[in-house]
């Protein structure tokens, strides 16, 4: 599955993600994934290199980040690699069950050591993802964990959704494991990596009409911030970095109530 998309990133303290929340729920709906209420449980299994390019954003393999994702406690997991260039997000991902998954990790991680890309014997599942992480020789670096807050919506024939991630953790790479959240999970080894609570506004084409009431409601610096560069900070897998970016002045062609972002 293929999806493109500009998403906008905002960080927020406890106090106004709490308004924030409220103000979605009353006017978005509750996204139908979530278990129950509006939340839902998020482990990601993030892939970058020995020199760890990902995190440094080097060259072309750093603008493109694969991951392995788990929600809640769902036996199934998806595959994903997401590049984004001016906001604009490029996303390919596909599910399956977990078996499938970790027979193309394993493949993976054979072909790996072995320092060669030669084809499995038979397709896998996920091939796309487990031939480019061979290619930029990708593997386990970093787990992240949080709790995401998420509604959705249309306007003007296109859907829109917020979301808004908290309890922000990360915990060391265990070969290809993917935590889960079911009562017995092993969480000792995850650590804050930010008090803050990350906003995000997804839409397609053009804001649309609530999003802008809301950044007027609630006039809030769009930011850059990557959760991978966190968790990598939280375990000194490198010398610091910022991961808080200054804020980002948006290009003053950028006029929400037009087409101009639309995309091929």
């Amino acid at each position: 599955m293929n999806d493109k998309r500009i998403e906008l990133k905002y960080q927020l303290d406890s106090s106004l993600a709490l308004k924030v929340k409220q103000w979605a729920r009353e006017h978005l709906t509750a996204d139908p994934n979530c278990e129950s209420g509006d939340s839902y449980d998020v482990n990601s299994l993030y892939l970058d290199t020995p020199q760890l390019d990902l995190f440094h954003q080097t060259g072309s393999i750093g603008r493109r980040k694969y991951r392995v994702r788990r929600y809640g406690c769902e036996s199934k997991l998806w595959l994903e690699s997401k590049s984004k260039k001016k906001n604009e997000v490029q996303k390919t991902r596909c599910v399956g069950s977990e078996d499938e998954v970790m027979n193309t990790l394993f493949e993976l991680g054979r072909s790996t050591a072995e320092n060669h890309g030669a084809a499995a014997a038979k397709p896998l599942f996920g091939d796309w993802f487990r031939k480019q992480a061979i290619k930029k020789q990708l593997q386990p670096t970093t787990q992240i964990h949080y709790r995401r807050f998420a509604r959705m919506g249309s306007e003007l024939g296109q859907n829109m959704r917020l979301t808004i991630d908290s309890q922000l953790h990360a915990s060391p790479a265990t070969g290809w494991n993917v935590a889960s959240e079911t009562a017995d999970s092993d969480r000792t080894q995850r650590v804050k990596a930010t008090g803050l609570e990350i906003l995000e506004l997804k839409f397609h084409r053009f804001m649309p009409h609530r999003f802008k009431v809301l950044l007027r409601e609630f006039p809030i610096p769009l930011t850059g911030f990557s959760k991978y560069r966190a968790a990598v900070r939280c375990w000194n897998l490198d010398q610091p970095v910022p991961v808080f970016d200054s804020a980002i002045e948006l290009p003053t062609e950028w006029t929400w109530n037009t087409e101009s972002l639309s995309y091929a």
